[in-house]
Parts: C-alpha cells; structure tokens; sequence
C-alpha cells in the first residue's frame, strides 16, 4: 500500500509567495501521480485499454512473447466438436437411426404380421394382375419397387407363417423399406431447428423419434406405415420451412417450400387415407395463417388474392393431381386379369388381357350360364350357397358376392309353362320384355322372393333359392327390361 509523506512547515518555510506556490506544485504533482497508479482495473477495460500481461525476459532481459499453456488432444477434440456440431449431431442421430433399423433385419425369415398382406400386392404389380383393395396404390407401388431392387419375381404367395424361399429376397425389401423409417430421425432434428428449439431441446426431439419402439419395430417389415410416417414428418418439415419464409413472400424459397409442402400431402394421401390428417394440419395452419394476413391492413388486397391463389394451386390442386397420378400409373401397370375383377364393372373387365369375356357371347340365349352383377357402388355378384335363413322363411340363402366363385353361376330358363326344348338346334335369345327363371347352377334351386321381411333391411323383401325344376311358384319369375 502507498504512503503520503506530510510535513510540517512552519512560517519561515513561506518566506515568499514563489515558495508556497512551488511547495503545492509540487504535492498537487505528486498526488496526481499516486491517483494514476491507483485507477480502477475495470474502469480501464471498459475504456477499450486491453489488461496487462506480464512479459517473460529472457537471460539478456530482453521481453519474449507471453507464455502459453500447451493444448492437450481433449481440447483439441472438443474445439473441433464446438466447430462442427451442426453437422456432427445429425450424421451421428443419421447412423444410429440407420443401424437401429437395419440391425438383424433378416433375423426371421419367414413371413410376418401384414406381410402376407402387403406383400402379396408386391406380386400383382410384377405380375401386372388386377387386384382391389382399400388403400390408395401408391405405397404398394413401392413396396413392388423393393421387390424389383431385390429382384422379386412375384411368383411367392404370401401366405402367413410361410418360410421366405431362397429366391426372394425379403432381406432387401425389408432395408428399402426400413430407410424410409430411417430418415423420421433427420426429419424431426431439422425440424426442431427449424422450430428454433434450443439445443438440448433439439437432441430430445431426435432422441424421442431415435428411441420410440414404435416407430422402429414398424418401419422394419414389408409394411405401407415407413412410407406413410416418412411423408407425415416431410409434410411437417417442408410447412415449418415455409413458415420461416413468410416474411420474404413470393420468393424462390417460399414458393420451393410451398411446392415441396403440396407434394408431400399428396404423397401421404397417396398412401394411406390415414395421411389426410396431415393434409388436415396443413390446412389448419393455412387458414390461420391466411387470418392473420386478412387482418394486416399494410399487405395490398392484390397481394392478399395472390396469396390466396398460391397455396388452393400448391396445397389443393397439386396434391389432388398427385393423388390422380397415383392411380393412373396404377391402372397402366395393372394390364392382365386378376383377382380383383369382380370388383369392377363388366366393361372394365373387358379391357384387361386375359379376361373371360372375350369368349363370351354378345348375347344372351336361354340356358346360357352367367353371373349376375349389381350396378350400385361396390356392388357384387350375385351368389347362393346350401345355407339358409336362421330367421325368416328358412330358405336357402341368397347374398352378394365381391370374389370369382362357383356358386355365383346361373343358368337362363323359361318359365315353367314354357320349358326350352332341348332338342331344338335353333338358339332362342332374351330380348327385352321376355319372362324368366334363374336357375342356381351349384344347387338347382330357383332364384326367388316373397312378401316375407329380409333379415337385415327389414323394409325390402327376402330374396331366397326356392324349389326347383318341377316345384316353385309365379315368385321365382323375372322379367327382362
């Protein structure tokens, strides 16, 4: 600590004013000086003076540079991993993803859970044979993509609980589809970025995607839900992106993401109608956002339109033409006759190769066998079995059939009064007007009904197989219009 020397003067030491004056020159000097070297550390820093290092001397007392601790491999390590680590964390979350689903794939070989679903549809496609079924084609598209990389030949059924040959390689199918499982983990850590989550929050997101049992058990069989989770998290993803960009409007960026946004809802609504629910969210978020903008008096009611006009063609239009497209490559692949085609009319089987129809008759002549076929959305064929009624009148049951079957057979007849002769080579035709009777081929009985209530729509009248050739009544006649 610095000390003041005071002394004490007496008056012959001011014998003249230059005295006195020199004497507090002096001392106000020497203060000043002490004021200097005590200022303030902090104080100077916030000046702009950079603080005092000390400087090392060498034998000559000459200053060398100031001295440095050595860098260890750990600081270096973690410098580099401070540096890049928006490019480490997610190749590291990419790896794990991918080795969590790809890890002992090909433990089971034989055929799982809606394999021998999904699975089967794989074969159509290879084969080109028609089949029907409640989901939109595009997921099934890609699963018969899988087989073609595997080099399926489509000629496995399927069957549940069956060994996989060795000539299909369920192994490859399993890893193309699994990748889509794969990529929710990249999917929902630049998602979080994009949500401006935090880092510790971002690593959570991943890890609760990267950990989920859920989605790593579902995303390793021959399934639609991969693709229908892949293009749920892209439809997230590419909106968020969009959002960031709803202050720079009408920009290449807004108007990729928008475009990019459009085609992943029709892509998941191409898969699975489950997918809607995400359309759903986009739309949800549109319309909210599209409020806000209607209340901003600043944005020109031009302007406004435009906005308007951009997400019904990117959010509405497009995915409906993706979701058309599907279809029609489903169609043009779909060329040869299948097990779907009863499900279709009778003109639409007529186009396909293979198709019965071609041996067909244009006409119908009595004693003819043919099937009969509802015209109502997703109607059937006609069809009878030996069953009957539990209630009602106890006959032989008559219902609606989507499948080719033998027991949907019916023979042409005239009625009872009017019995065809068979030894008649001249072939009689059904023309408009002409009364008849529909033999069942399978059990001979006749295609009847009567006033008796049906079992399920208690308003309509039972249609039932009554009788046969020699016994029935004037309910088992039809007429021709």
């Amino acid at each position: 600590m610095s000390s003041v020397r005071l002394d004490v003067l007496s008056s012959d030491d001011f014998d003249d004013s230059r005295s006195y004056s020199s004497f507090i020159g002096n001392n106000l000097s020497e203060m000043d000086q002490l004021k200097r070297r005590h200022t303030n550390t902090l104080q100077t820093q916030k000046e702009g003076y950079e603080p005092f290092e000390p400087l090392d001397y060498d034998e000559n007392g000459k200053t060398q540079k100031p001295a440095r601790l050595p860098v260890t491999k750990l600081q270096e390590i973690q410098a580099f991993y401070k540096e890049y680590y928006d490019i480490i964390h997610p190749l590291f979350f990419t790896f794990l993803s991918f080795w969590t689903r790809f890890y002992l794939i090909s433990l089971s070989d034989i055929v799982l859970w809606d394999e021998a679903h999904f699975g089967k549809f794989a074969s159509h496609y290879i084969k080109q044979e028609f089949y029907f079924d409640v989901h939109p084609p595009l997921g099934k598209m890609i699963v018969a993509l899988a087989g073609l990389i595997a080099g399926y030949n489509g000629g496995f059924d399927f069957a549940s609980g069956a060994k996989y040959p060795e000539n299909v390689n369920y192994t490859v199918m399993r890893m193309f589809l699994a990748s889509f499982g794969a990529w929710l983990v990249p999917l929902a850590y630049f998602t979080a970025i994009e949500l401006d989550f935090s880092q510790h929050a971002v690593i959570l997101a991943t890890l609760m995607v990267l950990l989920d049992t859920a989605y790593l058990c579902i995303s390793r069989f021959i399934l639609l839900d991969s693709m229908l989770l892949f293009f749920t998290f892209t439809t997230i993803f590419f909106m968020v992106k969009f959002h960031n960009q709803r202050h720079d409007p009408f920009s290449i960026d807004w108007w990729l993401w928008l475009i990019l946004t459009g085609i992943s809802i029709g892509c998941v609504s191409s898969i699975k109608w489950v997918g809607l629910f995400a359309t759903a969210l986009v739309g949800l978020y549109t319309i909210e956002d599209l409020w806000d903008k209607f209340g901003d008096l600043s944005i020109p009611k031009s302007i406004y339109l435009k906005h308007w006009i951009a997400r019904i063609i990117c959010l509405i239009i497009l995915p409906i033409l993706i979701y058309m497209l599907s279809f029609s490559i489903h169609f043009s692949i779909l060329t040869n006759s299948g097990p779907g085609d009863a499900q279709m009319s009778s003109l639409f089987q007529a186009g396909l190769n293979g198709n019965d129809f071609s041996e067909n008759p244009l006409e119908v002549a009595y004693g003819s066998k043919i099937t009969v076929k509802n015209m109502g959305y997703g109607g059937g064929l006609l069809h009878s079995h030996v069953q009957t009624y539990p209630e009602g009148s106890g006959q032989q049951q008559v219902t609606c059939y989507h499948h080719k079957d033998s027991n949907n057979d019916w023979i042409v007849t005239k009625p009872r009064e009017a019995q065809i002769n068979n030894n008649d080579t001249e072939v009689e035709f059904v023309v408009h007007g002409d009364t008849i009777r529909l033999i069942h081929d399978g059990t001979g009985r006749n295609l009847h009904s009567h006033q008796v209530p049906a079992p399920v729509t208690k308003s309509q009248w039972e249609v039932s197989g009554y009788g046969n050739d020699t016994i029935g009544d004037v309910n088992d006649y039809w007429v021709i219009e």
